[in-house]
């Protein structure tokens, strides 16, 4: 099973440019059927529809190279994941652990344990053990914002990279459930810590996925309701979208 592609960011664009292509050619032949009167109507529609499909793809290309990040090199980054139903939750989360352990990180995980049972089961079938993934609550994060703001959260950031790096990591891939961080915990203290995640993570050699269950959010909202997803939006550096962290932009 091929759980990657270095071509999924490639696929937009090429698609566009067989497009381009294609419209050339009819431009072309319209030209000609018209006796080269550029100034004939349908050689004036085919020449916009040109000058559109142009200005789309330099768009796209212009966001695959600058916001897009593939999932070798995240450190630093507070991103997020909407994801309907555990079977699409595990689908993009095993690329995203192999990926990580690949690059010799700690993988750090934090969700439900019946979800995190489930996710095992998985992973196992990729060759991904217990011994590469640690249990690790996001609580001491919630706790330090609450009396330490921003200032000391980055501040322990840096202090359990540092840890794990003596144990000969290269740094840490941390991966959080907001539902579970929430009944754990409170709405306000993880909102509130959310809001500084971002800039507590920036620099450092760690990584933190939350991931959203939209499920709830469209279905039940019996945790994710409409301010988490709207601050969801805000809060975070990235979005992980087609195997690929995406830049937010608001």
């Amino acid at each position: 099973m091929n759980i990657g592609s270095d071509n999924l960011e490639k696929r937009d664009c090429y698609d566009l440019e067989k497009e381009i292509e294609l419209t050339r050619q009819k431009l072309n032949s319209i030209i000609v059927e018209k006796n080269e009167n550029l100034l004939d109507q349908e050689v004036i529609k085919l020449s916009e529809e040109l000058d559109e499909l142009i200005v789309k793809f330099q768009y796209i290309k212009s966001i695959q190279d600058t916001c897009l990040m593939n999932l070798k090199n995240i450190m630093g980054t507070h991103s997020t994941f909407y994801y309907y139903g555990k079977d699409h939750l595990f689908a993009n989360m095993i690329q995203y652990i192999k990926i990580g352990i690949d690059n010799n990180e700690v993988i750090y995980i934090y969700m439900k344990p019946e979800l995190y049972k489930d996710l095992k089961k998985y992973l196992k079938n990729f060759g991904i053990y217990d011994k590469h993934l640690k249990l690790q609550s996001i609580k001491q994060l919630i706790d330090i914002n609450k009396t330490g703001g921003v200032k000391k959260l980055k501040e322990k950031v840096e202090f359990v990279v540092e840890e794990e790096i003596k144990q000969g990591y290269s740094g840490i891939r941390w991966i959080g459930q907001p539902t579970y961080a929430i009944e754990q915990n409170s709405k306000k203290d993880f909102l509130d810590m959310e809001s500084n995640l971002t800039e507590g993570l920036r620099h450092t050699k760690a990584s933190l996925l939350c991931i959203y269950d939209y499920y709830d959010y469209i279905n039940n909202k019996k945790v994710i309701d409409e301010e988490i997803i709207k601050k969801s939006l805000s809060t975070h550096s990235h979005k992980l979208h087609k195997f690929f962290l995406k830049e937010q932009i608001i």
